[in-house]
């Protein structure tokens, strides 16, 4: 089933949100999860799945792992804010094997950019029966699946586009889980979601539903929608060396918002040329319809868990290294395929490669690189459910 219209990403007030084994250390059902990466989202998912008793492994890439060295010795990581916990990981390392090696879960918590090298790490040392769950996904399961093939070990993979929580790290071992939020799930192939959705539910997260498939769900980022405005149109103030930019307390104005405005609504046509009804942004502002700047000026400055968020303070930064290349060029490219103009995304992604001298239509993720080109609507839909081109 598809998120409906309507459908609100959940935000942690209600408890009933999150798995009934939450608190119950040492409970037969926990499991062995290995966290990918070195951010915020993968130090706070590691700190917050220890607290309900799982086995962690955190892994970084031996040219990474030094990111860790402040705690490496302790494995200790403290969560305050929504979460107030303080864990010992059990194990930090740059050995991929040791890692995964009779994992259960595998979650990959890195920016698009790096989806690829990270499927390339990973083959040939994972199973069919694990499942490998990617953050603000992208389609990134069609990216490793270009890079499994037909390889039986092919992991079963899950994608959402939002993590679990807002969080920053404010210290050395240290994160701050500003709120909890949840949205629905995708698999690929989309089918094996019958088998798999309440053991993921029960295990992780209660995600509040399920895409259609990855296609829908990666159209249904949100941040695409949100940084790109105003962030292009302050683009000097985050490059100021001696100014702290807070993007949802001196960015979100009308000027960048009408701009998100826009790319939303070239999403949603390219959403309605596959039949699918994306709400996401929409569901996010808490409105049915966003066709001026004012609701997601409301949603920005009437949310501190937002406006308390610093940056970016580098041009460098996620919110544009990631939802343009990574998002907007895999829209734009994907509208491309099915006959729906973007002129706005493309005007987005052109100004923002002038900022970081690259060409992001080039080197950014396209349907070519998504294994979607020379594929009708039909192929398309068909191969995100089944797995089989």
């Amino acid at each position: 089933m598809s998120p409906q219209k309507g459908w609100p990403i959940r935000r942690a007030a209600h408890l009933a949100y999150w798995p009934a084994n939450r608190d119950k250390k040492g409970d037969s059902a926990l499991k062995k999860i290995a966290v990918l990466g070195t951010g915020n989202i993968a130090q706070t998912i590691a700190v917050d799945l220890k607290n309900r008793g799982h086995e962690v492994r955190l892994f970084a890439p031996e040219g990474l792992i030094h990111r860790f060295r402040d705690f490496a010795d302790t494995r200790v990581i403290e969560c305050v804010g929504a979460l107030e916990a303080r864990e010992r990981i059990d194990t930090i390392t740059s050995d991929i094997t040791q890692a995964v090696g009779q994992a259960d879960y595998i979650i990959v918590c890195v920016t698009g950019n790096h989806h690829q090298e990270y499927a390339q790490l990973l083959k040939g040392h994972t199973s069919a029966e694990q499942i490998m769950v990617t953050f603000n996904g992208c389609m990134a399961s069609l990216i490793y699946k270009n890079v499994w093939g037909q390889d039986p070990t092919c992991p079963i993979l899950v994608e959402s586009t939002i993590p679990p929580f807002s969080t920053r790290r404010v210290g050395p071992g240290k994160v701050r889980m500003f709120e909890r939020h949840l949205a629905p799930v995708a698999f690929f192939p989309a089918n094996a979601a019958e088998q798999y959705f309440e053991q993921l539910k029960t295990d992780l997260y209660d995600f509040p539903g399920l895409y259609a498939d990855v296609l829908e769900c990666g159209l249904s980022l949100i941040n695409p929608t949100v940084h790109p405005g105003p962030c292009l149109v302050n683009l000097s103030n985050i490059e100021k060396p001696d100014f702290t930019f807070f993007l949802y307390e001196h960015g979100f104005q009308p000027s960048g918002l009408k701009i998100d405005v826009l790319l939303n609504q070239e999403r949603l046509a390219v959403g309605k040329a596959f039949g699918y009804q994306i709400h996401a942004l929409e569901d996010f502002a808490g409105v049915d319809r966003i066709d001026s700047w004012e609701p997601l000026y409301a949603m920005g400055h009437g949310c501190h868990a937002l406006t308390s968020i610093a940056g970016p303070n580098d041009i460098n930064y996620r919110y544009l290294t990631e939802d343009i290349p990574i998002a907007l060029v895999c829209w734009a490219s994907i509208g491309d395929l099915v006959g729906v103009d973007t002129p706005i995304m493309d005007a987005v992604i052109t100004l923002v490669g002038v900022a970081h001298d690259t060409d992001w239509f080039t080197n950014g993720r396209s349907a070519e690189r998504l294994g979607l080109s020379g594929k009708s609507v039909d192929q398309i839909r068909s191969y995100v459910k089944t797995g089989k081109a």
